[in-house]
């Protein structure tokens, strides 16, 4: 289960931004498996190995952004 701390607590060690995240080289990125709960600010893409850093504050890639409904999904 992951507990972040969004928007309110900037502060705080485990805030983060949940992002669609692209690689500087265009590949999608999204945080998984134990990256997926662990508060980080870089970035490791999977297809090119690049490493870099969206933000200066944590983020972690996504999917879908939160509160969005996804396509196909039942009303």
């Amino acid at each position: 289960m992951m507990e972040f701390t969004l928007e309110t607590g900037k502060l705080h060690a485990s805030y983060t931004i949940p992002m669609v995240l692209f690689c500087p080289n265009g590949h999608r990125h999204i945080d998984e498996q134990e990256f997926a709960e662990v508060a980080h600010h870089t970035h490791a893409c999977q297809e090119c190995g690049i490493v870099w850093r969206p933000a200066k504050c944590n983020t972690h890639g996504v999917r879908f952004l939160p509160g969005y409904k996804n396509e196909g999904q039942a009303a």
